[in-house]
């Protein structure tokens, strides 16, 4: 805000000192940002908010699906090798995904 203060104040007084008018200071009250720079502001705001929710939704499904299968080995409830591991934690993903709402993988 003080960068454009003083710009602003550079550019009036440059204006005023032919007529004789000497400017001091120019403080601008409010401002704004033009309709669609705000609009694409707000799409680049909801977006990295959307992009935080899906890494934290992410993060709670593999852990969800990390703990689900430890859980099943270490007490022995299977033994998969890797190839049932490997399908195990796909359809695991997608059905915790399904359950919040998201979409698969």
């Amino acid at each position: 805000v003080e960068a454009a203060q003083d710009a602003l104040t550079r550019l009036v007084a440059a204006d005023t000192a032919p007529v004789g008018v000497e400017v001091f200071a120019v403080r601008p009250v409010r401002v704004e940002y033009a309709p669609e720079v705000a609009a694409a502001m707000h799409r680049r705001r909801i977006a990295a908010l959307d992009a935080q929710h899906r890494a934290s939704v992410l993060g709670s499904v593999v852990d969800s699906v990390e703990d689900t299968v430890t859980r099943l080995t270490t007490r022995g409830l299977v033994e998969l090798d890797d190839y049932e591991r490997k399908a195990l934690v796909k359809d695991l993903t997608v059905a915790f995904c399904a359950g919040r709402g998201e979409t698969g993988p």
